[in-house]
C-alpha cells in the first residue's frame, strides 16, 4: 500500500504557523506527554513550521492530524493537531518521539 501524505493539510499547519496563529495546548499533550518527552514549545513549532501530514483520524473533536518532522536536535516527531473549521487556531492533542516509542 503506497504511504499517502496530505498536503493540503499540512499546507494549512504551516500557513497557520508563518501566520502565528495560537497554538492550544490540551492538558493531555502539554502537562502529561511534552513533559514526559522533553518536547518544548519550541519543539512543536520548529515540527509544525515544516511538517507532513502523514495520517488524518477522525475523532470527538473533530479530524486529528498527524504532523511529522525533526525538531532542531534531529530526533523525529509526532504533533497530533487538530484545526478548528474557522483555522484560525491549532489545537495540540499529543506529541509522541518516535525515536523512542515511550
Amino acid at each position: 500500500m503506497p504511504f499517502r501524505m496530505f498536503e493540503y493539510e499540512a499546507g494549512v499547519i504551516r500557513r497557520l504557523i508563518r501566520d502565528r496563529a495560537r497554538i492550544i495546548y490540551r492538558h493531555h499533550a502539554e502537562r502529561e506527554r511534552m513533559v514526559q518527552r522533553e518536547i518544548t514549545d519550541n519543539d512543536v513549532r520548529t515540527i509544525l513550521g515544516k511538517c507532513r501530514v502523514t495520517d488524518v483520524r477522525e475523532t470527538k473533536l473533530g479530524p486529528v492530524w498527524s504532523a511529522e518532522g525533526t525538531d532542531l536536535d534531529g530526533r523525529n516527531l509526532r504533533i497530533c493537531v487538530s484545526v478548528p473549521k474557522t483555522e484560525t487556531a491549532i489545537i495540540v492533542v499529543t506529541t509522541i518521539n518516535l525515536d523512542a516509542r515511550d
